[in-house]
């Protein structure tokens, strides 16, 4: 039996909500803000020309929406993002249920905020990278590794250098002096 609120999200799906509606306005959103920050089409008496910025948002979300594969990796992408600021935000919660009281912040120690930077943009690149599909149904993300692993390097090769690296940075972490790392002399 099906639920009333599932019925209506089967509705939802048969008349296109999820495939024409809602990443229009996503990306007609993205694009209309990035328009009015950067200003890249003029001012008009120091303010934006909101209707060419509007007008070309409306052609770029258009353009996305008649890409049916464009619509499918943003429909497949999106929750698993979603997902990333959640398992971010539970970091977040517990990382701060062990500093002081007062407000968190990763000001203090610029190497973290750095750090978990680069991992969340690497996060959302795979999960991207994973959305976007072939022309034989396998994802870009499958078919670099098929291509990296396969046929540039064993799996002895990557082992190896995975070693090397965990070496090298627990050796830089050790000596280098500084808040980030080292042993500090007294």
């Amino acid at each position: 039996m099906v639920s009333p609120l599932e019925g209506s999200l089967e509705f939802l799906e048969a008349f296109g909500f999820f495939n024409v509606v809602l990443p229009f306005l996503l990306v007609f959103t993205l694009i209309f803000a990035i328009l009015e920050k950067t200003r890249i089409l003029g001012t008009e008496d120091g303010k934006s020309r909101k209707n060419l910025n509007a007008m070309l948002s409306f052609v770029f979300a258009l353009f996305v929406v008649a890409t049916k594969e464009i619509v499918l990796a943003i429909r497949g992408s999106l929750p698993q993002v979603a997902l990333i600021l959640i398992i971010v935000f539970c970091f977040l919660l517990l990382a701060g249920s062990f500093m002081k009281s007062g407000e968190f912040s990763f000001e203090d120690n610029k190497f973290w905020k750095v750090f978990l930077t680069i991992i969340m943009f690497i996060a959302v690149l795979l999960v991207f990278l994973n959305a976007v599909k072939t022309e034989s149904g396998e994802s870009w993300l499958e078919v670099m590794g098929e291509n990296i692993t396969g046929t540039l390097f064993g799996s002895e090769v990557w082992a190896f250098i995975l070693v090397v690296v965990i070496i090298i940075g627990a050796i830089l972490f050790i000596t280098l002096p500084g808040k980030s790392g080292g042993l500090k002399s007294e």
